[in-house]
C-alpha cells in the first residue's frame, strides 16, 4: 500500500474521533447547563483561606519536580547512557510536556517531551532513540501508578475509602506489577513475549509495540538494582504524596477541610483515573466530574460546592502544567505549534 493510501486510511480515524469529541462535549455542556444551577455555583466561588490555595499551587509543582527526579532515575540507568543526565535536560521537557497533556486531548506531550530531551542529550553526546526514551516514560509512568497503589492502601488501612476505590486500586496494582515482572524476568534477548507477537490482524500494532516493549525492557533491566529502584520508587511516591496534599490544601481553602484526609485520598484515585483517559482538552468536564461524584455521594457535599471546588482545584493543576510549561517552552526555543507538528509526525512513525 503506498504512503497516500495508508494517509488517507489514517486521515478517517483522526477525523470521526474529533467529530466524537466535539459530539461528546456538546451533550456534556448541555446536560450541565440545563441540570446545574449556575448561581449556586457562583455563590460557592468563596475562598476562605487564600494561603492554602497558594500551597495547593506549591505542592503541584513538587509533585512535578519529584516526577521528573523520578524519570532521571531511570533514565540514568539506561545501558547505553554514556554519563548521568543533568536533571535541567529532563525537567525542561518534562514540564513542556505538561503543557501539552493540559491543552491538548491526546497524549502528544509524552512525545513532545521525549523529542525535547533526545535534542538536549544530543548535545551532550548522548545518542539515544526516541524509542529508548519513549520507553524510560513508561517504565516512569508504571512504577509511579505502582507507588500509587501503595499510597493509597496506606490511605485505607487508616482512613476510610469506599469499596470501587479498592477495587480500581488492585486491578491496576496486579496489571502494573505483572507489567514489570515479565520485563525483569524476560530474556534479554527477546524482544516480546511471544503470547503478545501473534495475531496477523495486529501485525502493525504488535511491530510498534515490540519497538517499545525493547525499550521498556532495557528501562526496566536497570531496577534490578535495589538502589537504582529506591531512586525511582521514593521520588514516585512523593508525587503523590505531594499531590494528595495539594488536594487536601484547596478543599480547607473552600472550607471544606471535614471532608479530611480520607476525602483528599478518594479523590486522588478518581482525579487519578480521569486524568488517565484525556477525552477533552485539560481533560475539562471529566476532571469536574471525577471531584463532584466522590464529593457529593460520600461526603454530603453541595453539587454547587463540589463543582467550583472542582474548577479551582484543576486550576491550581493547569497553573503549573500551563504557565511554567509555557516559560520553558520559550527556553527551548521551538514554537507550540512546530513541536505539536513534529510530535504528530513521530507518533504515526512509531504506528508504522
Amino acid at each position: 500500500m503506498s504512503d497516500d493510501a495508508a494517509g488517507k486510511r489514517r486521515a478517517v480515524p483522526r477525523w470521526a474521533w474529533n467529530v466524537l469529541r466535539l459530539v461528546l462535549v456538546a451533550v456534556v455542556v448541555a446536560l450541565v447547563v440545563w441540570r446545574v444551577d449556575w448561581g449556586a455555583v457562583i455563590a460557592a466561588f468563596r475562598v476562605d483561606n487564600l494561603w492554602l490555595l497558594v500551597v495547593a499551587v506549591l505542592a503541584n509543582f513538587l509533585s512535578v519536580l519529584l516526577k521528573g527526579a523520578a524519570w532521571k532515575a531511570v533514565v540514568d540507568g539506561l545501558p547505553g547512557l554514556k554519563h548521568r543526565t543533568r536533571y535541567m535536560d529532563l525537567l525542561s521537557p518534562l514540564m513542556v510536556g505538561f503543557l501539552f497533556n493540559t491543552i491538548l486531548a491526546a497524549r502528544v506531550g509524552e512525545i513532545a517531551k521525549v523529542l525535547l530531551a533526545r535534542r538536549r542529550l544530543a548535545r551532550r553526546g548522548e545518542d539515544l532513540s526516541t524509542t529508548v526514551l519513549l520507553g524510560t516514560v513508561v517504565v516512569e509512568n508504571i512504577v509511579t501508578t505502582i507507588a500509587w497503589v501503595a499510597l493509597v492502601i496506606i490511605i485505607g488501612l487508616f482512613l476510610p475509602l469506599p469499596s470501587y476505590a479498592w477495587i480500581i486500586t488492585a486491578v491496576l496494582g496486579v496489571i502494573c506489577l505483572v507489567v514489570v515482572a515479565v520485563a525483569l524476568l524476560q530474556n534479554p534477548n527477546r524482544q516480546v513475549p511471544p503470547w503478545l507477537s501473534t495475531g496477523s490482524i495486529w501485525r502493525r500494532v504488535t511491530r510498534a509495540f515490540q519497538r517499545l516493549w525493547g525499550a521498556v525492557h532495557e528501562s526496566h533491566a536497570s531496577l534490578r538494582d535495589p538502589r537504582q529502584m529506591s531512586r525511582v520508587a521514593i521520588p514516585s511516591l512523593g508525587t503523590w504524596i505531594a499531590q494528595w496534599a495539594g488536594i487536601y490544601a484547596t478543599l480547607g481553602a473552600f472550607g471544606l477541610g471535614y471532608v479530611g484526609w480520607g476525602g483528599a485520598g478518594l479523590l486522588l484515585v478518581t482525579i487519578t483515573l480521569a486524568q488517565s483517559f484525556p477525552i477533552l482538552p485539560g481533560n475539562l468536564v471529566v476532571f469536574q466530574a471525577a471531584a463532584v461524584v466522590p464529593l457529593t455521594a460520600s461526603y454530603g457535599v453541595s453539587a454547587a460546592d463540589a463543582l467550583a471546588f472542582s474548577i479551582v482545584l484543576q486550576a491550581t493543576e493547569m497553573a503549573v502544567g500551563v504557565a511554567v510549561g509555557f516559560i520553558f517552552l520559550l527556553f527551548e526555543g521551538v514554537s507550540f505549534k512546530q513541536l505539536r507538528r513534529e510530535a504528530e509526525q513521530e507518533e504515526e512513525a512509531l504506528e508504522t
